[in-house]
């Protein structure tokens, strides 16, 4: 799957701006704060994915109501146009040959992407929000009907917290709330049980992608994924178990959670743990990577997880996500710049940053485009 032209309107910095994009490699050349990051952004939102960065009211030039992008996709022996108009405040639009689609997520059916930037690195020391959304989003990405789970419990979560910000403290008017509260309470256990299973399911499928990436990139040790939950049962993925788990979890949290008027107990709690085997440890023990790994181990764990994500995704759908390598190289010692060159030489289709393209030991670059403030041309 590639991205084979690329158009954008009143989108970041660009005023209206289209470009090609080649199968294989292509490399967008540019000084800091030209738009380089912007375009590989593009292409992440074509995928129903929203931006990796920020709102959606930042994706809109100053001054513009709107932002709107246009792209010829070629999967497999399809070419499919696909439209976005990104409208802040009043919803997106999305069309696919024309013809509109119930939602932008829609697109990712037919236009996929991983991205990976300087802040991924989060993935492995920053808070557990980022590790949960990426590993929802992945569920969401292996089967798109999983969205509607996702957002209903984000809505189920939501009320239920607005509820108990707004129980009374008083005896007689605090029965009818927490009976209320109480159905509140059935609805966060289905589902959030739901979740948690496809989380699970999909931590499972991922783990061994990203150990393989990891094994390679660090020429040894090993990398485990691990759920880590205060109220999941460790390795319980059946949806009943962990529905009576959860279950349990609340009863025992009632007072805490009125006392703080929030929900304590949960999928929304969770965290994934990325942990390191070293390859010179006699006693093979894992340890946490946030804790332990230095800062280049750490990256590479994050790289790990993305490229494990791109090869879990190709490998269930049949055709590679475009890869989008927002300036990595640069923060990358030479032995790793090599393997992750030799490494996306093998992908359909990439499109990587760098501010110094001389720096890369990379070959095979289809096309080379040069961004000069929000403006695009052919530099070779």
């Amino acid at each position: 799957m590639r991205v084979a032209t690329l158009a954008l309107e009143d989108f970041r910095n660009f005023v209206r701006q289209q470009t090609g994009l080649g199968a294989g490699i292509n490399l967008i050349v540019g000084r800091n704060a030209q738009g380089k990051t912007n375009l590989l952004e593009a292409v992440h939102c074509l995928s129903g994915l929203g931006s990796p960065r920020g709102p959606d009211h930042m994706l809109v030039r100053s001054g513009a109501e709107r932002a709107v992008l246009h792209a010829d996709v070629v999967r497999g022996p399809r070419h499919v146009r696909v439209d976005l108009e990104i409208r802040p405040g009043r919803g997106n639009r999305a069309l696919l040959n024309g013809n509109p689609v119930p939602s932008p997520r829609a697109l990712a059916e037919v236009c996929s992407s991983v991205f990976f930037g300087p802040d991924e690195l989060s993935l492995v020391k920053g808070s557990p929000e980022g590790r949960r959304r990426f590993l929802d989003d992945l569920v969401v990405g292996l089967r798109p009907a999983r969205e509607t789970l996702r957002r209903e419990w984000e809505r189920i979560l939501r009320q239920r917290n607005a509820l108990l910000r707004s129980m009374p403290r008083e005896r007689g008017a605090a029965a009818t709330a927490t009976a209320t509260l109480e159905v509140w309470d059935e609805a966060l256990c289905r589902v959030g049980a739901e979740l948690t299973a496809a989380r699970l399911e999909v931590l499972a499928e991922l783990a061994p992608y990203a150990a393989k990436r990891y094994e390679a990139v660090a020429g040894g040790g090993r990398l485990e994924l691990a759920y880590a939950s205060t109220w999941a049962p460790a390795g319980e993925g059946n949806v009943a178990a962990l529905q009576s788990a959860l279950q349990s979890a609340l009863q025992e949290a009632r007072e805490r959670e009125l006392e703080r008027r929030v929900s304590l107990v949960g999928p929304q709690r969770d965290d994934v743990v990325v942990m390191l085997v070293s390859a010179g440890d006699p006693a093979g023990e894992a340890r946490d990577a946030r804790a332990y790994a230095s800062q280049g181990d750490q990256r590479t764990c994050a790289l790990a997880l993305k490229l494990g994500e791109h090869d879990l995704l190709s490998d269930a759908t049949g055709e590679q996500p475009v890869l989008l390598l927002d300036d990595v190289f640069s923060e990358l010692d030479p032995a790793r710049r090599r393997w992750l060159g030799g490494a996306v030489a093998a992908v359909d289709q990439t499109v990587l940053t760098s501010a110094e393209p001389d720096a890369l030991d990379i070959g095979g670059v289809a096309r080379v485009i040069e961004v000069r403030a929000g403006e695009l041309r052919d530099a070779q």
